[in-house]
């Protein structure tokens, strides 16, 4: 398994990635057994050689040989790790082989092509990677020239049999000897250099899918915040509502025990009481429906048709409220209508927590072709709903009508009072 790390450069801004290919975690024991294999193979290859005159020839000791060939063979346990190093060391031994006399053919050409093919594909230094590949192939090749070159015995035999050499088979000697030693370097350096490339594919791949997913978990987490402040918003205008009203009807209720008036005016602040608390109950429970997503049948969210009772509730002894519609009813989406039932469901409620007594509270709902104004009205005491309460309700208010591109007006009247004033575009519900 490839491995990358991010690692930032001097020259380059500290944003910016660059792929270093790491060691899978298994290679010391894989290149170990690589190391052990081309060994065996090295070593029964020389026992062969025994059975043939080559090496009486050749003047090689068979000794000398495999040791020469099991050196070689071990450098392939570190080939990987240490590239750089182990290219270097090959070809100094193979130097010190040739002259000597104790190369091994096989070993030698398989060892050099992986420590060539090695610094292509694992030197995370792409410009070092190059220089010395094209330094060792070009010591290799004229250090090969210059041993032929400079040895005696090829020498004189040059000089002896110089009358009798043809040409052409010198030719085809030298190009075919250029051309095997061209194309075993190429694909050293080729396949090193492409085993680097899809690596590096991999990782980019990799970390394009890395980024893909902490963008789907930052998109996650923003759609849990926005569900939660969206409860959090359901919630408040629910309870504060009717938490309101209820408390606002057992004070007047109390009040008229205490004063002794007929049972029937306490009995009709019992009623507002029981009606709110039963609305607030059913409210939760459409919510905790939708929530679970149930299949089962929940009533729907409250909408415009609900605002002449929601004005109603407002109505108590120490407040009255009035309800009117102007203009040519418009249907707009089903949001658009929740959001102005809950802002004049908020705006009710503060207006019972911070109005004040004999208070007059007038709710204005009315249509035109562009668009919905709906309006709460009050001549109570001006207030400070930051100063007054915690501010959420206006908070919620102000992302609501955000979230359907209207706009909202609050603040005091003249002479005196308090407005909320909530305008909305006629944007029909798109069928489905």
């Amino acid at each position: 398994m490839l491995k990358s790390r991010s690692r930032s450069t001097g020259s380059e801004s500290s944003s910016h990635s660059e792929f270093v290919r790491q060691l899978p975690d298994n290679w010391l024991r894989t290149d170990t057994i690589l190391a052990v294999v081309v060994a065996f193979v090295s070593v029964l290859s020389l026992q062969a050689l025994r059975l043939t005159t080559i090496l009486e020839d050749t003047n090689v000791d068979i000794v000398t040989a495999q040791v020469f060939s099991l050196a070689i063979s071990a450098l392939l346990v570190l080939y990987r790790r240490f590239p750089v190093i182990i290219v270097t060391v090959f070809t100094a031994m193979i130097f010190a082989g040739s002259l000597t006399a104790a190369s091994e053919f096989y070993s030698v050409l398989f060892v050099g092509f992986m420590t060539i093919y090695a610094v292509g594909a694992w030197v995370s230094n792409r410009r070092v990677a190059f220089w010395v590949r094209f330094a060792t192939v070009t010591l290799q090749l004229v250090g090969s020239i210059l041993l032929v070159v400079l040895d005696d015995e090829a020498a004189e035999i040059s000089e002896e049999a110089l009358q009798n050499v043809d040409t052409s088979e010198v030719l085809y000697f030298l190009v075919t000897s250029v051309i095997l030693s061209c194309a075993f370097y190429i694909s050293a350096c080729y396949f090193g250099g492409q085993a680097w490339h899809r690596a590096r594919q991999r990782w980019k791949l990799q970390k394009a899918h890395d980024e893909l997913a902490a963008a789907n978990e930052k998109v996650a987490n923003a759609a849990v915040h926005a569900e939660r402040i969206h409860i959090a918003r359901e919630l408040h205008d629910v309870t504060a509502h009717h938490v309101t009203v209820m408390g606002v009807h057992a004070s007047a209720a109390r009040r008229l025990l205490e004063t002794g008036r007929d049972t029937d005016s306490v009995i009709e602040q019992l009623e507002h009481i029981e009606a709110s608390s039963s609305q607030a109950v059913q409210e939760l429970q459409t919510m905790v429906y939708t929530l679970r997503d149930q299949d089962g049948s929940s009533e729907p969210l409250p909408d415009l048709s609900q605002l002449h009772q929601l004005v109603e509730q407002a109505n108590s002894t120490r407040q009255s409220a009035s309800f009117e519609i102007s203009g040519k009813p418009t249907e707009v989406t089903a949001a658009t209508e929740l959001t102005l039932y809950r802002v004049a469901q908020e705006a009710l409620s503060n207006t019972r927590k911070h109005a004040g007594e004999d208070v007059q509270v007038k709710v204005q709902l009315h249509y035109d072709p562009s668009g919905i104004t709906l309006s709460v009205l009050d001549n109570g005491k001006v207030y400070d709903p930051d100063a007054n309460g915690t501010g959420t309700g206006v908070q919620g208010m102000k992302e609501r009508v955000r979230a359907v591109d209207g706009t909202l007006e609050y603040g005091p009247r003249t002479p005196y009072g308090w407005k909320v004033v909530v305008r909305v575009p006629c944007t029909a519900p798109s069928e489905s």
